[in-house]
Protein backbone atom coordinates (compact mmCIF):
# COMPACT_ATOMS: atom_id res chain seq x y z
CA UNK A 1 0.00 0.00 0.00
CA UNK A 2 1.21 3.33 -0.63
CA UNK A 3 2.29 5.90 2.19
CA UNK A 4 -0.81 8.29 3.17
CA UNK A 5 -3.15 5.89 1.75
CA UNK A 6 -5.68 5.72 4.43
CA UNK A 7 -9.42 6.35 5.06
CA UNK A 8 -9.74 9.77 5.30
CA UNK A 9 -6.96 10.37 2.59
CA UNK A 10 -9.47 8.35 0.15
CA UNK A 11 -12.77 10.03 1.46
CA UNK A 12 -10.94 13.68 1.47
CA UNK A 13 -10.29 12.93 -2.07
CA UNK A 14 -13.48 11.59 -3.42
CA UNK A 15 -15.16 14.71 -1.90
CA UNK A 16 -12.58 16.72 -3.84
CA UNK A 17 -13.14 14.79 -6.89
CA UNK A 18 -16.75 15.46 -7.02
CA UNK A 19 -16.26 19.11 -6.03
CA UNK A 20 -14.17 19.30 -9.37
CA UNK A 21 -16.11 17.60 -11.60
CA UNK A 22 -19.10 19.51 -10.69
CA UNK A 23 -17.85 22.88 -10.16
CA UNK A 24 -15.01 22.75 -13.35
CA UNK A 25 -16.16 19.46 -15.24
CA UNK A 26 -12.54 18.79 -14.09
CA UNK A 27 -11.24 16.29 -17.01
CA UNK A 28 -8.08 13.77 -16.77
CA UNK A 29 -6.07 12.59 -20.24
CA UNK A 30 -3.55 10.37 -19.55
CA UNK A 31 -3.69 8.84 -16.56
CA UNK A 32 -2.16 5.59 -18.16
CA UNK A 33 1.25 7.65 -17.32
CA UNK A 34 1.09 7.46 -13.95
CA UNK A 35 3.11 4.77 -12.60
CA UNK A 36 0.77 1.77 -11.26
CA UNK A 37 3.64 1.45 -8.28
CA UNK A 38 6.29 2.20 -7.01
CA UNK A 39 7.69 6.12 -6.34
CA UNK A 40 7.56 8.56 -8.99
CA UNK A 41 7.34 11.99 -9.02
CA UNK A 42 4.73 14.34 -10.74
CA UNK A 43 5.88 17.44 -12.45
CA UNK A 44 3.54 20.10 -12.66
CA UNK A 45 3.06 23.71 -14.33
CA UNK A 46 1.54 26.43 -11.15
CA UNK A 47 -0.87 29.00 -11.97
CA UNK A 48 -3.15 29.17 -9.24
CA UNK A 49 -4.02 27.91 -5.73
CA UNK A 50 -6.37 25.17 -7.35
CA UNK A 51 -3.41 22.86 -8.83
CA UNK A 52 -2.77 20.89 -5.78
CA UNK A 53 -6.29 20.16 -5.71
CA UNK A 54 -6.57 19.40 -9.22
CA UNK A 55 -3.53 17.81 -9.61
CA UNK A 56 -4.46 15.08 -6.22
CA UNK A 57 -7.52 14.64 -7.15
CA UNK A 58 -6.73 13.32 -10.91
CA UNK A 59 -4.16 10.93 -9.47
CA UNK A 60 -5.54 7.71 -7.95
CA UNK A 61 -2.42 7.10 -5.87
CA UNK A 62 -2.06 9.40 -3.06
CA UNK A 63 0.44 12.19 -3.82
CA UNK A 64 2.51 14.17 -1.02
CA UNK A 65 3.39 17.74 -1.90
CA UNK A 66 4.56 21.20 -0.48
CA UNK A 67 2.68 23.51 1.73
CA UNK A 68 3.33 26.48 3.11
CA UNK A 69 3.37 26.26 6.98
CA UNK A 70 1.20 29.10 7.15
CA UNK A 71 -1.75 27.23 5.78
CA UNK A 72 -1.73 24.69 8.63
CA UNK A 73 -3.34 27.52 11.03
CA UNK A 74 -5.98 27.32 12.14
CA UNK A 75 -5.81 23.57 13.42
CA UNK A 76 -9.08 22.13 11.12
CA UNK A 77 -7.04 23.16 7.99
CA UNK A 78 -4.06 22.15 9.62
CA UNK A 79 -5.90 18.45 10.18
CA UNK A 80 -7.07 18.34 6.55
CA UNK A 81 -3.66 19.33 4.69
CA UNK A 82 -2.13 16.42 7.03
CA UNK A 83 -4.35 13.75 6.07
CA UNK A 84 -4.04 14.32 2.38
CA UNK A 85 0.01 14.37 2.65
CA UNK A 86 0.66 17.65 2.78
CA UNK A 87 4.07 18.47 4.44
CA UNK A 88 4.82 21.83 5.66
CA UNK A 89 7.32 24.60 4.28
CA UNK A 90 8.60 27.77 6.11
CA UNK A 91 9.31 29.13 2.98
CA UNK A 92 8.87 28.93 -0.76
CA UNK A 93 11.48 26.40 -2.75
CA UNK A 94 12.23 22.72 -1.52
CA UNK A 95 14.85 24.00 1.31
CA UNK A 96 16.84 21.32 3.16
CA UNK A 97 14.01 20.12 5.16
CA UNK A 98 10.90 19.65 2.74
CA UNK A 99 13.51 17.93 0.30
CA UNK A 100 14.51 15.62 3.25
CA UNK A 101 10.57 14.84 3.58
CA UNK A 102 9.20 14.50 0.12
CA UNK A 103 12.60 12.21 -0.43
CA UNK A 104 11.55 10.13 2.88
CA UNK A 105 8.11 9.58 1.05
CA UNK A 106 10.11 8.76 -2.03
CA UNK A 107 11.91 6.19 0.13
CA UNK A 108 8.80 4.51 1.28
CA UNK A 109 7.30 4.08 -2.11
CA UNK A 110 5.23 6.62 -2.60
CA UNK A 111 4.56 9.17 -5.27
CA UNK A 112 4.98 13.35 -4.53
CA UNK A 113 3.57 16.56 -6.59
CA UNK A 114 6.40 19.25 -7.55
CA UNK A 115 6.17 22.54 -9.21
CA UNK A 116 9.27 22.68 -11.01
CA UNK A 117 8.87 26.67 -11.07
CA UNK A 118 8.52 27.04 -7.76
CA UNK A 119 5.83 29.06 -7.26
CA UNK A 120 3.23 30.29 -9.02
CA UNK A 121 2.94 32.31 -12.65
CA UNK A 122 1.24 35.47 -12.62
CA UNK A 123 0.34 35.49 -16.30
CA UNK A 124 -0.31 31.54 -16.03
CA UNK A 125 2.92 31.41 -18.39
CA UNK A 126 5.92 28.76 -18.04
CA UNK A 127 8.73 30.12 -15.64
CA UNK A 128 11.60 29.03 -15.18
CA UNK A 129 12.02 26.08 -13.76
CA UNK A 130 14.34 25.47 -10.66
CA UNK A 131 17.06 22.60 -10.35
CA UNK A 132 15.38 20.79 -7.04
CA UNK A 133 13.23 18.17 -8.82
CA UNK A 134 15.98 17.41 -10.74
CA UNK A 135 18.57 16.86 -8.02
CA UNK A 136 15.45 15.02 -6.18
CA UNK A 137 14.60 12.59 -9.14
CA UNK A 138 18.49 11.88 -9.44
CA UNK A 139 19.08 11.24 -5.52
CA UNK A 140 16.06 9.23 -4.75
CA UNK A 141 16.84 7.79 -8.31
CA UNK A 142 12.90 8.20 -9.61
CA UNK A 143 11.28 8.81 -12.80
CA UNK A 144 8.76 11.82 -13.12
CA UNK A 145 5.31 12.15 -14.75
CA UNK A 146 5.32 15.92 -16.86
CA UNK A 147 1.86 16.97 -16.52
CA UNK A 148 -0.36 20.38 -17.71
CA UNK A 149 -3.19 21.98 -16.05
CA UNK A 150 -5.17 24.26 -18.22
CA UNK A 151 -8.29 26.40 -16.99
CA UNK A 152 -6.90 26.38 -13.63
CA UNK A 153 -5.79 30.15 -14.14
CA UNK A 154 -9.48 31.34 -15.58
CA UNK A 155 -11.23 29.43 -12.32
CA UNK A 156 -9.37 31.28 -9.98
CA UNK A 157 -7.12 33.42 -10.61
CA UNK A 158 -3.88 34.72 -8.32
CA UNK A 159 -5.73 36.91 -5.49
CA UNK A 160 -9.38 35.68 -5.61
CA UNK A 161 -10.89 33.72 -2.51
CA UNK A 162 -13.28 31.77 -4.53
CA UNK A 163 -13.00 30.12 -7.78
CA UNK A 164 -15.38 30.24 -10.98
CA UNK A 165 -17.22 27.55 -12.14
CA UNK A 166 -15.00 27.23 -15.90
CA UNK A 167 -13.61 23.96 -17.35
CA UNK A 168 -10.09 22.43 -15.74
CA UNK A 169 -7.76 19.89 -17.19
CA UNK A 170 -4.74 17.96 -16.62
CA UNK A 171 -2.89 16.11 -19.37
CA UNK A 172 -0.28 13.46 -18.20
CA UNK A 173 2.92 13.33 -20.47
CA UNK A 174 4.16 9.99 -20.95
CA UNK A 175 6.80 9.03 -17.63
CA UNK A 176 11.00 10.58 -18.34
CA UNK A 177 13.09 7.74 -17.33
CA UNK A 178 14.99 8.54 -13.91
CA UNK A 179 18.54 8.22 -15.98
CA UNK A 180 17.59 11.78 -17.87
CA UNK A 181 18.02 13.56 -14.72
CA UNK A 182 21.55 12.19 -13.86
CA UNK A 183 22.71 15.85 -15.48
CA UNK A 184 20.87 18.80 -14.17
CA UNK A 185 20.82 20.59 -17.05
CA UNK A 186 19.70 17.84 -19.09
CA UNK A 187 17.09 16.78 -17.22
CA UNK A 188 15.88 20.76 -16.85
CA UNK A 189 15.56 21.24 -20.24
CA UNK A 190 14.09 17.44 -20.84
CA UNK A 191 11.18 18.15 -18.77
CA UNK A 192 10.49 21.77 -20.05
CA UNK A 193 10.17 20.49 -23.31
CA UNK A 194 7.48 17.64 -21.90
CA UNK A 195 5.76 19.94 -20.36
CA UNK A 196 5.68 22.52 -23.36
CA UNK A 197 4.35 19.60 -25.35
CA UNK A 198 1.44 19.06 -23.35
CA UNK A 199 0.35 22.78 -23.16
CA UNK A 200 -2.95 22.90 -25.65
CA UNK A 201 -3.44 26.33 -27.65
CA UNK A 202 -6.70 26.07 -24.84
CA UNK A 203 -8.78 26.70 -27.91
CA UNK A 204 -11.41 24.66 -25.75
CA UNK A 205 -11.35 27.01 -23.38
CA UNK A 206 -12.46 30.74 -22.98
CA UNK A 207 -9.71 32.80 -22.74
CA UNK A 208 -8.77 34.55 -19.60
Amino acid sequence: MDPGDKPIYRLIRGTAWFFCKILFRHRVRGHENIPKEGPFLLAVNHSSNLDPILAGTSVKRPLAYMARSTLFSPAPMGWILRNVNALPLEREGLGIAGFRAILDHLEAGGGALIFPEGTRSADGRLKRFKGGIVRLANLAQVPVVPAYISGAARAMRRGNRLPRPLNTEITCGECIDKEVFSEEDNGLEVLRKAIEDLVQDDHRLPPI
